[in-house]
């Protein structure tokens, strides 16, 4: 009698007890859920680069390599090439076009013919692609590792030259990005544009990208460093911040009579400076272009005749060319 009122007992509790057990359990999970950090999506990791990868699609063309696998089925796994016509031939199925196929939608379509010929009844097709071989960027250029770039997933201009190890230090802002199939209407590109669309376009598989070097400026004459300077293409760069970079002018240089030489649309032009003033702040600090030559001429220098100017110029090819970070 005890014991049966004991066993009694013991299951009135249970029951009392077991609502407020799984509202523990519940809450706990919920907490759980809480505190754990979102997934990360396989098909979107950031990089560090300009901007996040994207999942897109990266599709089958001629050259591809693809190992196929069929589950429990090892006869029918095999290594193809797909050809230059964009297709593959499969035993017991044949020849099949995967040209601008995902490698998603070939599985699927060989699952299909697998079944439709009644050769396996539920098949597990698995596709891994070996290599990509039309799924490459070119870069070439002022870049610090130029070469063939994989183009898995979506890039951006700047995650491409992100991969090549960044622009090298004589580079300017113009990219130039020629598309595999309209090679007669490239794409010009300024890095220095604040539109982000314009400076940061999309590459595709197969364009080929050339990032430009930057301009040069010479400055010769009477300086402490004549040679030629390049142009940091996020700074710009004046007529005394030049001559400020070959060291200066000397004793005996005539500050008055300096002499810009632009050439512009094969047009030439001689711009009188007076160095002097614009030290003071007298007058307007120029800035250069790419290719302008300044000449400090010496006290002793009698002005600048036809062959003086074609001296220069001549002089200005063969000097040393610098390099500078502001």
């Amino acid at each position: 009698m005890r014991e049966t009122k004991f066993i009694s007992l013991l299951l009135l509790v249970l029951l009392v007890s077991a609502p407020g057990m799984a509202q523990i359990r519940a809450q706990s999970a919920a907490d759980a859920a809480t505190a754990a950090p979102p997934p990360q999506t396989a098909g979107s990791p950031t990089l560090g680069m300009s901007t996040p990868i994207t999942g897109a699609r990266a599709v089958l063309g001629p050259g591809d390599l693809l190992e196929i696998h069929v589950f429990d089925t090892p006869e029918l796994s095999q290594r193809v090439r797909v050809d230059s016509d964009g297709k593959i031939v499969l035993a017991l199925i044949g020849e099949i076009t995967v040209q601008n196929m995902t490698p998603n939608e070939l599985e699927k379509l060989i699952a299909h013919k697998l079944i439709d010929g009644h050769f396996v009844k539920d098949p597990q097709v698995q596709i891994f692609v070996a290599e990509y071989a039309g799924q490459l960027a070119y870069i070439d250029g002022e870049v610090n590792r130029p070469g063939a770039y994989p183009l898995l997933r979506a890039h951006c201009l700047l995650d491409l030259i992100a991969v090549a190890g960044g622009l090298s230090v004589r580079a300017g802002n113009a990219v130039t990005i020629v598309r595999e199939g309209d090679p007669a209407s490239p794409l010009h590109v300024d890095l220095s544009d604040t539109d982000e669309q314009k400076r940061n376009p999309e590459i595709q598989p197969g364009d080929s990208i050339t990032v430009a070097q930057t301009g040069i400026v010479y400055v010769l004459g009477d300086v402490g460093k004549p040679g030629g300077f390049l142009i940091d293409r996020r700074t710009p760069l004046s007529v005394v911040k030049a001559v400020a970079l070959a060291e200066g002018t000397t004793p005996t240089a005539a500050i008055t009579k300096v002499r810009l030489i632009r050439t512009t649309d094969n047009v030439r032009q001689e711009i009188p400076l007076n160095l002097k003033s614009m030290l003071k702040s007298e007058s307007p600090d120029l800035p250069v272009q790419a290719g302008d030559v300044i000449f400090v001429p010496g006290s002793m220098t009698r002005g600048l005749g036809r062959t003086s100017i074609q001296t220069i110029l001549a002089t200005a090819s063969g000097v040393a060319i610098y390099a500078y970070r502001p």
